[in-house]
């Protein structure tokens, strides 16, 4: 069951990109809506055609794609026990790292929990060494 994070990420995702962003409360509904700016608290706002239902994303940095390398640092930092925080917004990140026991290998997804910024990276822990 994804957090309440990893759903705001998924429609900001879907909002940014053009795409129709589906109502979580309402099967078959869409959200529709704007980018809203203000001089303290930027914004996605949302509402559904089927239902009253309204949702607000804030956005402040605006959502962004983090690099591979940002990623994989991320990786590495968790490994030596450091604290992994946004490279955007310096806010705590959301870690999602289901693991394949049989392989070892690691399924990491980093989420802010701030900007909802996101990025994923996929292998074995130990072996993730950024400029090396």
């Amino acid at each position: 069951m994804p957090t309440e994070v990893e759903v705001l990420r998924d429609l900001a995702k879907l909002f940014w990109a053009g795409k129709p962003v589906p109502c979580p409360k309402h099967p078959g509904g869409v959200l529709t809506g704007a980018f809203v700016q203000t001089t303290f608290a930027d914004h996605i706002a949302l509402a559904c055609d089927r239902g009253k239902e309204t949702l607000t994303i804030p956005q402040r940095p605006k959502q962004k794609e983090f690099l591979d390398q940002q990623v994989e640092g991320f990786v590495e930092n968790l490994q030596r026990g450091d604290a992994i925080l946004c490279y955007r917004c310096q806010s705590p990140l959301e870690i999602a790292r289901p693991e394949n026991v049989n392989t070892g290998i690691t399924d990491f997804t980093f989420t802010c929990v701030r900007c909802l910024s996101y990025g994923s990276w996929t292998g074995k822990p130990e072996l993730a060494k950024i400029g090396v």
